[in-house]
């Protein structure tokens, strides 16, 4: 398939987690009324980046899951379902990110691989590694437009990361993320557009809505970005549903003029993965 519809879920999270799942099933509800053969969650999707809320939303975890199920399944949409808490020990959790097929089957998960343990300019200071455990694969799932790979927020900043997804012919990467105000100030965007460029697909980066009455404040800016490395939509600060229909014939244009995979030297120096597949 040469084109598809991507829904971009940018949800304005509270403290009240309920509320923020039950939005989020209404805006899969509305991408999928849209046209949206993809919908896409930002990450922690229903609770504000803050330790004592990740813990506090954990338990509503398995029963999102269903829900999310359910919805991919009524409406028959793949469904990148952003990230939650997942599992652990009580005190810390899989940063887990769910993939759904149209029949609402998990197909695919990812547990973020690099933990957030920074004091940015600008802060917040932030350490993740004390509510989350990291994960140690890296997959990629088969869809209906060719490969695609989840990989969540602080993952993104890898470079290994991108040329080991471009190795594996990754035509679409989706980005789950919470940058802050200050770090998505600053990098978001040129993060997005870099991993699109080496990949040369596009990557699809969620975040929530800006939210200054959260101690967490987000950045929002949802982007896609293009093949070429360009901007091709930014969903801005606000809380918004936005469809992006995406012509894919575009991989193929720029991958043709421009072959970095044929170009590699690996007679010089080489990428792999060492953890799990």
């Amino acid at each position: 398939m040469d084109t598809v519809a991507i829904g971009i879920c940018q949800i304005r999270q509270g403290y009240d987690f309920e509320d923020n799942l039950n939005r989020a099933y209404i805006m899969i509800d509305q991408a999928a009324d849209r046209g949206a053969e993809i919908a896409v969650l930002p990450e922690m999707f229903f609770t504000p980046y803050e330790p004592v809320s990740i813990r506090s939303a954990a338990p509503l975890a398995h029963r999102a899951v269903e829900g999310l199920r359910e919805r991919a399944a009524r409406h028959g949409i793949l469904l990148v379902a952003g990230s939650m808490p997942w599992d652990g020990d009580g005190k810390r959790f899989f940063n887990r990110s769910f993939v759904f097929d149209c029949n609402g089957e998990e197909i695919y998960h990812h547990d973020k691989v690099h933990l957030f343990d920074c004091s940015p300019p600008g802060g917040p200071a932030v350490r993740e590694s004390d509510v989350i455990r990291p994960g140690d694969g890296l997959g990629v799932f088969e869809t209906p437009w060719g490969a695609a790979s989840v990989i969540v927020c602080y993952d993104v900043r890898f470079t290994p990361v991108a040329q080991i997804l471009a190795d594996r012919n990754v035509r679409m990467l989706f980005v789950p993320a919470a940058f802050s105000l200050a770090t998505g100030t600053a990098h978001w965007e040129m993060l997005m557009r870099i991993r699109a460029l080496e990949i040369q697909g596009f990557v699809v980066g969620v975040q929530p809505a800006y939210n200054p009455d959260l101690g967490y404040v987000p950045y929002g800016h949802s982007l896609v970005a293009s093949p070429w490395g360009q901007v091709f939509h930014d969903a801005g600060q606000g809380e918004t549903l936005d469809v992006v229909n995406v012509d894919l014939e575009e991989i193929k244009l720029i991958r043709e003029k421009f072959p970095l995979l044929a170009h590699r030297r690996r007679d010089l120096y080489q990428t792999s993965w060492l953890g799990k597949s």
